[in-house]
């Protein structure tokens, strides 16, 4: 293809934005658009301007047609790469970054920018060598660095991490990734005031990025500065009103947290029957087990009843690692059960335990089956903390989910209007996200046939964030308040839990995700189930 010369009114709109007359460039840009629609020059500064103003999906439309029309401009393509990864197009992003390199970019964006891409996608090795290419062009490259580190941060290699992101940080202070990973990095290493600090960097230097405040309100949360936390999180709402993980982790603090589950949890029998089959299958006498959330310590002793040579038990409560230790002493397991008072993800092999272990155990489920960060303390353990070889325990999950009408529990969820009360304000205390129910004793009625809505694999990494839509027929004419969802737990060959279970003793029983507005169906009407998960919580979305 010819190449195609510059408009020179371009130079104007350029100098123009220098000049901080915004409006004049975009006038005189329109005007080049208007006379020549295709020109790729033009459309790649709209572009630009379109995404910096949050338009990704226009900019993205108007950098295909800079590619289209500038086949050998390598920033091109780069932009066109960038924009199609903000919109989840990860395919598209790695063809246009390849393409700009293929063209003899030396720009080490275009490197890392890939790097980025391959290791969304899963593809570690590549994203690795592509990374470590950028380096070679350019040594002590920050964002390479920064990128380097967060490829090794995600295979769970938590020390060398560290390292990169701060020689990152060494080569540029002002790196905002870096700085901002490398806060997610020392929180999962359980140094949050080191990980406080870090966002409140980002936040100095980028006052209006939520996730950074979202971050120093998680590290002070963990610091038990709760004031601290709440001030931060309202601070960022001022500035974004309506900021969707601000608000949830709001209403996480202020529901609180409350222990009297650990009670109902060691009288569940069947989670009991389940843990000690499980074990009984799978330890043997050579065996070393991790068990990550010792609570009330039950599970690590059944560990050590079942014949395994040692468990390794952590757990980040103080009280409740201290209360462990003794109850530990008094069934006479203390020589071969060790409770370790820290965060799974700060223990090291050598250190708190002298040999990585051959089985994992771990209870870090919650009602709605998956808790706040508990494929990423999954994945560091499997890599970081066991034997590649080792025995997982549970193994798997499947979640099931059915639209249901609760008339009872819907009148409080939202609070809204009890007694002839405005009750309203009141519901900043109801907990956020999903709540339990109990299929066996509060009145409902399900509106459709169950469905097999999410499957989780945890011998292996997963997708930190995935979601899928099911079609649905409603069953029964009635309003849908909510999707109810519970769970299946593959624990050894032979050995399931099911969370479905009506038993009373049953502690986690079922969870309900309300609808935000209550939807009227009919029977035989079709529906959409959407199904999603991330770093935080399983939700759910029902349209007609």
């Amino acid at each position: 293809m010819t190449k195609r010369a510059q408009d020179p009114r371009l130079q104007t709109v350029s100098s123009l934005f220098r000049q901080g007359d915004r409006a004049g460039a975009e006038a005189v840009l329109a005007t080049v658009l208007a006379e020549q629609p295709d020109d790729p020059h033009a459309n790649h500064l709209r572009g630009q301007l379109d995404y910096g103003d949050g338009a990704v999906d226009t900019a993205r439309a108007r950098f295909r047609l800079a590619v289209a029309g500038a086949e050998t401009i390598p920033s091109y393509r780069n932009s066109l790469g960038v924009a199609a990864l903000a919109l989840g197009d990860v395919a598209e992003a790695i063809g246009a970054f390849e393409a700009a390199i293929a063209l003899g970019s030396r720009d080490p964006l275009s490197f890392v920018n890939l790097g980025h891409a391959k290791r969304i996608a899963g593809q570690v090795a590549e994203a690795r060598a592509v990374v470590n290419a950028a380096l070679t062009i350019h040594p002590g490259h920050a964002g390479a660095l920064a990128e380097l580190a967060a490829i090794e941060h995600r295979g769970g290699a938590l020390v060398e991490a560290e390292r990169l992101y701060r020689a990152a940080l060494a080569a540029d202070p002002t790196n905002l990734s870096a700085l901002h990973h490398l806060g997610e990095l020392l929180i999962e290493r359980d140094r949050c005031e080191e990980a406080a600090d870090c966002f409140r960097r980002v936040l100095a230097l980028a006052p209006a990025t939520p996730a950074a405040a979202v971050g120093l309100a998680m590290a002070q949360q963990a610091l038990l500065d709760v004031d601290g936390a709440l001030a931060t999180l309202e601070g960022l709402l001022a500035l974004i009103p309506g900021d969707r993980d601000a608000l949830f982790l709001q209403r996480v603090i202020l529901s609180g947290q409350i222990a009297g589950w650990h009670i109902p949890m060691i009288n569940d029998h069947e989670r009991n029957d389940a843990y000690r089959a499980a074990l009984e299958a799978t330890v043997t006498p050579d065996d070393v087990v991790l068990e990550i959330g010792t609570g009330s310590g039950i599970v690590a002793m059944m560990a050590a009843r079942a014949g395994a040579r040692h468990v390794y038990t952590c757990e980040v409560s103080k009280p409740l690692a201290t209360a462990a230790v003794e109850t530990v002493r008094r069934n006479g397991y203390h020589d071969r059960v060790t409770v370790i008072p820290k965060k799974s993800t700060a223990l090291v092999v050598g250190d708190d335990l002298p040999e990585r272990a051959t089985v994992f155990v771990s209870e870090l489920i919650n009602i709605g089956m998956l808790a706040p960060a508990m494929l990423q303390v999954l994945r560091h353990a499997r890599e970081a903390l066991c034997t590649p070889d080792a025995r997982i325990i549970p193994a798997a999950a499947t979640v099931y989910a059915a639209l249901i009408e609760t008339p009872e529990l819907a009148r409080v969820n939202p609070v809204a209007r009890i007694d002839g009360f405005d009750m309203s304000h009141f519901d900043r205390f109801r907990s956020p996200g999903y709540t339990q129910i109990d299929l066996g004793a509060d009145p409902h009625r399900l509106l459709c046939q169950p469905v097999t809505a999410l499957q989780f694999d945890f011998t292996r990494d997963m997708p930190d964030e995935h979601g899928l839509s099911l079609p649905l027929t409603a069953t029964a004419t009635g309003v849908c308040h909510g999707v109810v969802f519970w769970f299946d737990l593959a624990m050894a060959d032979g050995v399931t839990y099911h969370s479905a279970s009506q038993a009373r003793t049953n502690h986690w029983k079922q969870a309900l995700d309300f609808c935000a507005v209550p939807l009227p169906v009919t029977a035989g009407q079709a529906l959409t189930l959407s199904a999603r998960y991330d770093k935080t919580r399983i939700w759910f979305e029902v349209t007609p």
